[in-house]
């Protein structure tokens, strides 16, 4: 499957920890220290990590474009979490892996051919994020989680009026002997204390037809972050 998606968020966990850490010591030094923080997130983003979960990343889809049906999102169903903790419009017939562990929440949803996804995770950080901070953090995530796919480039962050955070990126997956352009944007919403990152991306020129339909179903997501993460 194309996006079976296994990307642990132990690294976001680890990311977040490291520079979280890093952030908070700064901002109680002094002005010396601080200008040291600039050095310390780029160290961060060298640092080579080891999840218990190895991060699978985007697996090469085998379908031939050229055999493939149409690819739409179509008809949505509604989706609820057992725990009540994440609720969502979602495509009808997409394949659901629930690749959730304990204190975090990671469900994808893919195409029955592989050429797109959804996909939901909600986390706690390790640490208290300073606001003006968590547009750099979670530009390091995202690096992170899907940085070391063939020809990966993301945009800067975007925060939007709502607060929420969006990225941008891209990258090259092999459909047969074909590689293609694959596009995707990731959007980071903080409520309480958790944080929740929705991806949603599809295989070149399909990404912008449908991005309509990814956008209405980012708008129906609601996180019930007054619930605790199973």
């Amino acid at each position: 499957m194309f996006l079976s998606r296994k990307v642990s968020s132990k690294i976001s966990i680890l990311l977040l920890s490291a520079i979280a850490t890093g952030l908070l010591a700064a901002c109680s030094n002094s002005n010396a220290a601080s200008n040291n923080l600039s050095q310390q997130q780029v160290d961060t983003t060298k640092v080579t990590l080891t999840p218990a979960t190895p991060a699978t990343g985007l697996p090469s889809p085998v379908n031939d474009l050229n055999k493939s049906p149409e690819l739409e999102i179509g008809e949505l169903e509604a989706y609820k979490h057992r725990s009540g903790l994440l609720e969502m419009s979602v495509p009808k017939n997409w394949q659901l892996i629930d690749n959730s562990q304990l204190g975090e929440l990671l469900i994808t949803w893919n195409e029955k051919a592989g050429r797109a996804t959804i996909s939901a995770n909600i986390f706690v950080p390790p640490s208290e994020i300073p606001v003006n901070r968590l547009a750099d953090i979670f530009a390091v995530i995202i690096k992170g989680m899907y940085g070391n796919q063939s020809d990966f480039s993301m945009r800067s962050p975007v925060v939007e009026a709502t607060g929420n955070i969006v990225i941008e990126w891209t990258s090259t997956v092999t459909v047969g002997n074909k590689k293609v352009k694959f596009q995707a944007n990731s959007k980071l919403q903080r409520t309480n204390n958790k944080l929740a990152i929705l991806t949603f991306g599809a295989i070149e020129p399909k990404f912008m037809e449908m991005k309509d339909s990814f956008v209405k179903i980012s708008n129906s997501q609601i996180v019930n972050a007054n619930l605790s993460i199973p």
